[in-house]
């Protein structure tokens, strides 16, 4: 990013105290990493405030940005200050005003209750592959704090830029919406996912569909399954031109089979396959899917779009940590840890990829946060059946104990790791570990596993 002083008052509305920078190379929220020549803004929390760090960086920062409260902390620095309303908003103007320059760059928005972090990554792999200079999410950096971050790390010269737009509370998407302004908005699907900030399933389609609201004149949108039907259902429109996987009389969707672990892919005509490393049909749908985004961007930007190239490239793909990843267990068992994020959706694809297996099948399955008013309903209705045995951990996971008494249930995550030192998984067993972020079953699978042992393609 590179803006000039006067750019980010015109952006923020803020006013200077000192002299105005002739140019800013960066914005900094946290001082520990915080690079010569770029400005720092203090953000502001329940539990912390930023301005208290200011000085800390002031010798090598061309400015430092504060609120109203926090600049005259900094009235003996002799650096250029700017004062603004609120600098998490201001965080977010100056992105937005950076992303207007991004005038070479496709920017694809993907927002969605699960398959944001899959489907972004199988994008970054397959647009890197067939050579373009791409830039996307790294981590978890997909909120009001993460996105600007995003954002303003985007070099000029991108020509694809990926983003994720995750939301939790009401008012959110329609900031980072404005912010990002996508030329492709991506909806992965939708579930009561963090419904208990947005208000129910109803109040997550209308936040996640506000999206749709900030696309650039002649963008698009690309819906996942059940997404146009849940559009439908709470009287929201799609735009006309947009991918939807759930026709797939449609000549720009992606047509898949999963054989065993082989995936099979038809568009227009054209055929390709591509060897998964687990027989996961959520998997072989966010393939299809990219594969059908993919496709989409080629031809409309007058590339030749050819599957089979595009199924090569995406083969390439690794999942993220903690997203199936397959691990060497102790005694020769297979560990899939899984446990990086969890909704009822993601949790029963990953329960019924398990199933899928030969030998012995084992769940290990924590809480799944946020899910609000529905949450016993959520947890009580996983299908575990064709499941060898199941330890399940956590309150909510209560209403699933109780309907499988044959189900060892833990309170907290340090007493089932007590319990399952004890136990014994032997070659041929696979160990499934699933739960939400909350719950930290990294230590779990850091139990049980020896080392990461395969690819996922």
């Amino acid at each position: 990013m590179r803006l000039s002083g006067v750019d980010i008052m015109t952006a923020t509305g803020g006013r200077w105290h000192g002299s105005v920078p002739e140019m800013v190379a960066g914005i900094a929220t946290d001082s520990r990493n915080f690079q010569p020549g770029a400005a720092f803004l203090a953000l502001r929390g329940p539990s912390f405030d930023g301005h208290a760090f200011g000085a800390s960086v002031a010798d090598r920062a061309v400015a430092l940005i504060g609120d109203s409260e926090g600049v005259p902390l900094w009235a003996d620095l002799d650096i250029s200050k700017l004062e603004v309303k609120d600098t998490l908003q201001a965080l977010g103007n100056i992105a937005h005003a950076w992303r207007l320059r991004l005038e070479k760059t496709t920017v694809i928005a993907i927002t969605g209750s699960f398959g944001k972090t899959s489907l972004r990554s199988i994008l970054e792999a397959g647009f890197t592959a067939l050579g373009f200079n791409i830039a996307a999410t790294r981590a978890n950096l997909n909120n009001l704090i993460g996105v600007p971050q995003t954002l303003l790390a985007v070099p000029v010269e991108a020509e694809i830029a990926v983003i994720e737009c995750g939301i939790s509370e009401t008012g959110e998407m329609a900031r980072l919406a404005a912010m990002v302004q996508p030329d492709i908005a991506v909806l992965t699907g939708i579930t009561g996912a963090h419904a208990e900030g947005l208000g129910g399933l109803s109040g997550v389609v209308s936040e996640k569909a506000l999206l749709l609201e900030h696309l650039n004149e002649n963008g698009w949108c690309a819906l996942g399954g059940g997404v146009s039907g849940l559009l439908r259902s709470n009287r929201i429109s799609a735009p006309l031109n947009a991918i939807d996987v759930d026709q797939t009389s449609e000549s720009d969707v992606v047509c898949w089979q999963l054989v065993g672990r082989e995936l099979l892919m038809s568009w227009r005509g054209q055929e390709a396959s591509l060897q998964l490393a687990l027989p996961a049909a959520h998997w072989a749908s966010n393939i299809a899917f990219a594969a059908s985004i993919m496709l989409r961007y080629l031809d409309s930007t007058g590339r030749e779009a050819e599957l089979a190239k595009v199924a090569d490239a995406i083969s390439g793909w690794q999942p993220p940590a903690g997203r199936m990843q397959q691990c060497e267990g102790v005694n020769g068992c297979l560990v899939l840890d899984d446990c990086y994020n969890a909704n009822p959706t993601s949790m029963q694809a990953a329960i019924n990829t398990l199933r899928s297996l030969d030998g012995g099948r084992i769940a290990v399955l924590g809480d799944m946060g946020e899910l609000g008013e529905d949450s016993d309903a959520a947890h009580g209705s996983i299908n575990l059946q064709g499941v060898d045995r199941i330890y399940l951990i956590g309150p909510r996971m209560q209403a699933l104990a109780a309907i499988h008494p044959e189900a060892s249930w833990f309170a907290t995550s340090d007493e089932a790791i007590a319990a399952l030192a004890n136990e014994t998984f032997d070659e041929g067993d696979t160990v499934l570990v699933k739960a939400s972020r909350s719950m930290h079953l990294e230590s779990v699978v850091q139990l049980l596993c020896r080392a990461e042992v395969a690819h996922a393609l």
